[in-house]
Parts: structure tokens; C-alpha cells; sequence
């Protein structure tokens, strides 16, 4: 089964027992970030979080640990729960020879049902936020896929480089990331401020569990990650 989005994903999560929901209303800090520690010590078989009685916020829903075990891992690749994890991956690199499948292109992307553009966007109101680690200096994005495009051959899709970093809130509708020299991301950057130009990108969150795997893989520079998130999938992305 492949998934499009995150919220069909956390439904099979739920109906097999993968889905733990806290319905009790939870600090922000610290609870949030303790809950996510202990979950993650728990085993292979630990359930991803659903928080949706967060103090402080009014319509928040959090999931956390969505892909944090081998259960989860497994489902997120459509394959049985209790899938041993040499056979996992040994799917997995069944797949990866199936690379590329080309995505589809689809002109009614569920994003486009609600949008907010210039002055009128307000991370604060449409996010929860809260600090994740010890040290943080601020409210980051986690789990978002970063997209970029070569500025030297934007027409390239293998060059299209979808990936994940930090991103730091820092304002209202201003975000801060870190992209380390040998990231595709940086290469692109590098190559818009030698022409004096911006670098436009794409910022995804709620992605499909396929899609968040694929945006923390290593592939080669001209090697599309919506590709390689068809293979996985077995469907095309």
C-alpha cells in the first residue's frame, strides 16, 4: 500500500495498534520532548505519539515517532507490522533497483486547499511550536523536506534535490536553516549568490512516510528523490 499523504498513514498506524494517543492535556514543554525520549527507548516495536490536548494551544495535533521503530517502518512500506527486519531490508534494496519511477503531476495537490501568501502568513497561528531538544534556541520544523532546484539547469528534475535540515522559526513568516557545504541545497545556494540571485524553495510538512525516508537518504547529485520515492512506494509519488 502506498500512502499520499500523513494522515492516511497515521490511520493504519492507529488500527494496528502503532498509534499511541495521549488525549490528556500535556505541557508543551517538557512534556512533549520527554515523551518523545522514553518512546524512543522503548523497542523495536514503539508507537508513534498523537497529542491533541496540548495547554496553550487551542487546535493543536502532534504526531511524534511516527517512524521511530521497525514496526513503523515496516507499515510505512506497506509491508506487515511484524515484518523481521532483514526481510525489510532486503525489501528495501528489492526496490531501490526499481529506481527511477516517475511521479505524477497532479494541477489539484491537496495543499492547494489552503493557502496563506505574504503579510497575512503567521507561523504561530497555523503551527504548534515548541522546543524539541535540551539547548534549543528557539522553535524548529521537524521532519520538513527542504526543495531546491540547480539555478545553472532548473529544468533538470534529477538535479531537483529534495531534502532534510533544521529550520529555525524566526519571525512570524521568516524561517532559518543550516545547509552543510556538501548539501545538494548549499551547492544550489552557492551557484544563486554567485549569479546575485534568491534561491527559490519549497518547505513540505505532513509528508507521506515514504517521502520523509527518501529526504534523509544519500543519493547522487543528479538523482531525484520523487523518483526514488516512487520505487520505494511501489506507486509513483
Amino acid at each position: 500500500m502506498a500512502y499520499d499523504d500523513l494522515r492516511s498513514f497515521l490511520d493504519t498506524l492507529d488500527k494496528e495498534g502503532q498509534l499511541l494517543r495521549i488525549t490528556d492535556e500535556v505541557l508543551p514543554e517538557p512534556d512533549l520532548a520527554a515523551a518523545a525520549n522514553a518512546t524512543g527507548r522503548i523497542g523495536e516495536n514503539a508507537p508513534a505519539l498523537y497529542f491533541n490536548n496540548v495547554k496553550g494551544f487551542t487546535n493543536a495535533r502532534i504526531a511524534m515517532n511516527v517512524h521511530g521503530s521497525w514496526a513503523n517502518h515496516a507499515l510505512a512500506l506497506g509491508l506487515p507490522r511484524n515484518t523481521p527486519v532483514k526481510e525489510q531490508v532486503e525489501e528495501f534494496a528489492r526496490r531501490w533497483d526499481a529506481f527511477p519511477v516517475a511521479p505524477e503531476r497532479r494541477e489539484d495537490a491537496p495543499w492547494r486547499e489552503n493557502t496563506q501568501e505574504g503579510d497575512e502568513v503567521d507561523l504561530f497561528s497555523v503551527l504548534p511550536l515548541f522546543r524539541l531538544n535540551d539547548g534549543d534556541g528557539g522553535f524548529y520544523l521537524d521532519k520538513a523536506a527542504v526543495v531546491s532546484r540547480d539555478p545553472d539547469d532548473p529544468e533538470h528534475f534529477g538535479k531537483q534535490n529534495v531534502g532534510t535540515y533544521r529550520i529555525q522559526v524566526i519571525g512570524t513568516n521568516r524561517l532559518a536553516f543550516q545547509p552543510v557545504p556538501m548539501h545538494d541545497v548549499a551547492q544550489h545556494l552557492r551557484k544563486a549568490e554567485e549569479k546575485g540571485e534568491d534561491l527559490p524553495i519549497a518547505i513540505t510538512l505532513g509528508n507521506d512516510p515514504v517521502m520523509a525516508i527518501v529526504a534523509g537518504m544519500p543519493m547522487a547529485y543528479d538523482q531525484s528523490e520523487y523518483e526514488m520515492a516512487g520505487a520505494l512506494r511501489g506507486a509513483p509519488a
